[in-house]
């Protein structure tokens, strides 16, 4: 298993959309598993691990405390240095599928502005109703 790990983290970075991967960057919360050994060598590792489970959506590998935790959740990140945080394969391959996608009917009549209604006339408020609304007047 060890082994399967190492060989797939080889080629994992490879085809993962631009932002799947962020050095100097930690996700925090959402915490599945925290992983010692194998998969707390490199950031690569730890990014195999998340794909071969299955409810990880992100994860994160500390090097200074040589640690890869997994995420439930993909979780903003926030700066720290030492630390590398990505998305799961499948997110990330997710992600750039649907950004591929033409848009549909209903997107494209509204990136048109066809959606939004114009505004209603807004009538005044009547006299009788304003000194109820605003009684020091």
């Amino acid at each position: 298993m060890i082994l399967a790990l190492l060989i797939a983290s080889l080629s994992l970075p490879h085809g993962l959309p631009a932002g799947a991967i962020l050095h100097g960057e930690e996700r925090r919360g959402a915490v599945l598993v925290r992983l010692e050994g194998a998969p707390a060598l490199s950031w690569q590792a730890c990014a195999s691990a998340c794909g071969y489970h299955e409810a990880c959506q992100a994860w994160t590998h500390n090097a200074y405390q040589n640690r890869c935790t997994l995420h439930a959740a993909p979780l903003t990140p926030r700066p720290f240095p030492g630390a590398v945080t990505g998305l799961s394969p499948s997110l990330a391959a997710r992600i750039e599928r649907s950004s591929e996608r033409p848009p549909s009917a209903r997107e494209r009549e509204a990136l048109d502005g066809g959606l939004s209604a114009p505004p209603a006339a807004i009538s005044p408020v009547p006299e009788s109703a304003q000194s109820q609304l605003f009684p020091e007047r």
